[in-house]
């Protein structure tokens, strides 16, 4: 074998080992918003709630729609995401509150 086909399958070994650490597509969602009980701050891997952050464990889209999934089997929704607005909807409790982007 050549040094160069060694090198290959390391490589590719290697490509399999990383894994990553949660969403980070840039998501519509992404930003601060006035749900009128807190302000929400989403990034591509969290999210606050006005006191505590949470790791986003994933997220998956439906058009203009977000469900996020958070350790202990927590979900959200986010729904007809726009510039400007959201409609976050909670899977544990029903809650539903409008959001306005900041």
């Amino acid at each position: 074998m050549t040094r160069r086909s060694l090198a290959l399958p390391v490589f590719l070994g290697l490509a399999a080992c990383v894994q990553q650490t949660g969403p980070s597509e840039p998501y519509t969602f992404v930003g601060r918003w006035d749900c009128g009980v807190s302000v929400f701050t989403f990034t591509n891997t969290t999210y606050n709630n006005g006191d505590t952050t949470y790791p986003i464990q994933s997220v998956s889209r439906d058009g203009r729609n977000y469900t996020l999934r958070f350790a202990n089997g927590y979900v959200i929704a986010l729904a007809a995401v726009t510039d400007t607005g959201l409609t976050w909807v909670s899977g544990a409790s029903g809650d539903q509150f409008n959001c306005r982007r900041l």
